[in-house]
């Protein structure tokens, strides 16, 4: 995906995952994740999407050979 993309999902990801921390009981989850944790949950939630854009390429990629 291009760079500008991947950026904007991140943040999107980021914002909305703070916004689930926030409106939530500090005794639903053990921790309540800090900005770091939150930014590194939206990169890796970003990777395994750009992933899985990756896989169904080569699999289309395959069909067609």
């Amino acid at each position: 995906m291009e760079p500008k993309i991947v950026s904007r999902l991140e943040r999107e990801i980021e914002a909305v995952l703070a916004e689930l921390f926030a409106g939530t009981e500090t005794q639903e989850f053990p921790l309540q994740p800090s900005p770091q944790t939150l930014h590194l949950m939206a990169k890796a939630a970003t990777t395994v999407y750009e992933t899985a854009i990756e896989n169904r390429q080569r699999e289309k990629d395959q069909r067609s050979n």
